[in-house]
């Protein structure tokens, strides 16, 4: 015997619904980010020239230095590992 909610005639059931468009396409809502974007840009103090080269060369001089520092011990762990395991 079947179930009684099976038995629900095609017509008996609700029509479908027509599609409703939830908010703004993709490409409005691109064009709205790109806009944004643009703006924002536009708010940006950027550093001048000589700013930056300075900005450039501390990165570049504690690079090297931590570069030095973590080489260092790790030559020194390297030469203590070889005279123990010989």
């Amino acid at each position: 015997m079947a179930r009684v909610t099976n038995l629900i005639r095609r017509s008996e059931r609700p029509a479908a619904r027509p599609a409703v468009r939830r908010g703004p396409s993709v490409l409005e809502r691109a064009t709205r980010y790109l806009r944004e974007v643009r703006a924002e840009l536009n708010r940006v103090t950027w550093p001048s020239r000589q700013e930056l080269i300075a900005s450039t060369v501390v990165v570049l001089v504690v690079v090297g230095v931590l570069s030095a520092y973590l080489g260092a011990w790790d030559a020194l762990f390297t030469w203590l590992f070889q005279r123990v395991l010989r």
